[in-house]
């Protein structure tokens, strides 16, 4: 799929996103005291991933500008 001009600049603008949430959240969720074992962090941050990654994608498909024919 070949990306245009909009879809990109909303990928970079989500990019910082992508990064920060899978690992921030868990370790706020640490400082804060909710979280037992690694295992737990594990699993925030592979759901944090898998969360992120579904939410780009609906973003890219959802900004693409449709052309006009003619």
């Amino acid at each position: 799929m070949k990306l245009d001009k909009e879809q990109k600049r909303l990928l970079k603008a989500f990019w910082p996103a992508m990064l920060v949430f899978p690992f921030g959240y868990p370790l706020f969720m640490w400082i804060f005291g909710k979280l037992d074992s690694w295992k737990d962090v594990l699993i925030m941050i592979g759901v944090g991933l898998l969360l992120v990654i579904v939410v780009g994608i609906f973003y890219v498909l959802g900004s693409k500008i449709p052309k006009k024919d003619a």
